[in-house]
């Protein structure tokens, strides 16, 4: 068997990289860093009356399935991240003032790419207040989207 010129002028890790990539030419096996994102979540935190909801919204590609929140029985809060694996299509925000004729949309925001993802939560929404009904109930909400791993 004839000795490797390179293998005494190379370094460990560059014979390394080397070997991996002769590896996926030969073999057509490709390698994933396990360092890359997970899935991307969106947090929002809806306050009414002193109370707050916590809305975690993983990213889906089928808006419909996502359930509306209730809200202290006065409004109703869906976050819509629509998506494939770590690309973000849209992020929409709907909110509902509840009545006995069915639910009126009061809000809604719509925020498009370029997303930054990172692990600690970053703020996408401004501080929003809304206000509805005969005696101005007050909704406030913000979210943030972090990359959960």
């Amino acid at each position: 068997m004839q000795e490797n010129p390179l293998s005494g002028k190379l370094p460990l890790s560059m014979r390394t990289i080397l070997a991996v990539i002769c590896l996926t030419c030969v073999t057509g096996i490709t390698f994933t860093s396990t360092s890359a994102h997970a899935a991307p979540v969106l947090l929002c935190y809806a306050t009414y009356a002193g109370e707050t909801t916590f809305i975690e919204t993983p990213l889906t590609s089928d808006p419909y399935k996502i359930e509306t929140i209730d809200i202290g029985g006065r409004f109703t809060f869906k976050a819509e991240m629509n998506g494939h694996l770590n690309a973000i299509n849209y992020i929409k925000i709907y909110a509902y003032f509840q009545t006995d004729h069915g639910d009126i949309p009061i809000h809604e925001a719509n925020y498009y790419p370029p997303f930054v993802l990172q692990s600690m939560p970053k703020q996408i929404t401004p501080f929003n207040r809304l206000y509805a009904g005969p005696l101005e109930r007050e909704l406030q909400y913000h979210c943030t989207l972090q990359d959960k791993k």
